[in-house]
């Protein structure tokens, strides 16, 4: 959900807060839109580069029907697809950079999306912390929109001390107290 959350960043500090040249880049990312959402985003966003790894089951979700290409999910380009290339008994990793349809039948579309542990280890790095504590590199324009919580929980809003109230008192969306 990560990629899918950093995506969706991206259009929201081009379209909410009138960022400019806003580069995106995106490991095991899942599809986040239809056919018209891709084309919307691409055309605010394109500096945007989804890496896909071999198998990786997260980038085919939701799966693709291209019986209806206009109902289901559709990726926004570039991806570049991280895969194994055999010659003999040599194996080579390879970096393929995909067409810019978002659905390239020759990159990970062109596998069945069947593995846990490729969308674990992107480049030889492991994509989960190590430890408890997860740490985060941030502009500090975009830290004046978080607080963080009794748990130590970064919590992100235009009005902080808002999101802070109602999630430490409980209120839901009903407006009572639970």
């Amino acid at each position: 959900m990560g990629g899918a959350m950093a995506a969706f960043c991206g259009l929201d500090l081009t379209v909410n807060q009138n960022a400019q040249d806003v580069q995106v880049m995106t490991f095991g990312q899942p599809r986040v839109g239809n056919a018209a959402f891709a084309s919307y985003y691409s055309q605010l966003v394109p500096k945007t580069i989804r890496v896909t790894n071999e198998h990786d089951m997260i980038p085919h979700l939701p799966p693709y029907y291209s019986y209806f290409p206009h109902k289901t999910y559709h990726y926004f380009p570039r991806e570049v697809w991280l895969n194994s290339m055999r010659y003999g008994s040599l194996v080579y990793k390879a970096e393929k950079i995909c067409d810019s349809s978002g659905e390239d039948p020759s990159c990970s579309r062109s596998v069945s999306g069947n593995s846990i542990s490729d969308h674990l280890i992107y480049f030889g790095f492991p994509m989960h912390s190590d430890s408890s504590t997860c740490r985060f590199l941030m502009d500090p324009h975009v830290l004046g929109y978080s607080v963080r919580d009794q748990g130590g929980n970064l919590i992100f809003s235009r009005e902080p001390a808002a999101s802070l109230l109602e999630y430490s008192t409980g209120i839901e969306n009903s407006g009572k107290a639970s």
